[in-house]
């Protein structure tokens, strides 16, 4: 079996990194599921989606240059277990940046994106948190409690 752009194969991830993971395909060949072809949602860290021995479906998009296959795991047709679903794993409070994350703070067995007025509600309750802890800071530093 050779495997031909546009085919869906079954592989199994080697390795996982920050851009992608890089699958082993039949035949021996290895291809990269770039972090853009994860899934059809922002993927902000791909080991939330994909772990290393999982065994997926992806489609061939291309050959690249150095005859590498570049692939997809949000095209392929029975990706509807991994591309709208949310991921392994949902990051709640700040992220790496110091910025809080609303889009995740359902629970684990919710895999529907939070609405907009969720995602407003708990905004402004973290705000008025916020609020009420640097009040406190403040007035303690003038003495005040």
């Amino acid at each position: 079996m050779t495997i031909e752009i546009g085919s869906t194969v079954k592989g199994a991830v080697l390795k996982v990194a920050d851009y992608g993971a890089i699958v082993r395909l039949p035949e021996g060949c290895t291809g990269l599921v770039h972090i853009s072809e994860i899934a059809n949602t922002f993927v902000r860290d791909v080991r939330e989606y994909i772990r290393e021995g999982d065994e997926i479906t992806v489609k061939v998009l291309r050959i690249g240059p150095k005859g590498r296959f570049e692939l997809s795991l949000k095209q392929c047709d029975n990706n509807h277990s991994n591309s709208d679903s949310k991921p392994v794993t949902a990051s709640v409070g700040a992220n790496r940046n110091g910025k809080r994350n609303y889009e995740n703070h359902d629970t684990a067995s919710s895999h529907e994106p939070a609405s907009f007025e969720d995602r407003i509600s708990r905004f402004l309750k973290d705000s008025e948190e916020r609020m009420r802890d640097l009040k406190r800071h403040i007035e303690s530093k003038r003495g005040r409690k």
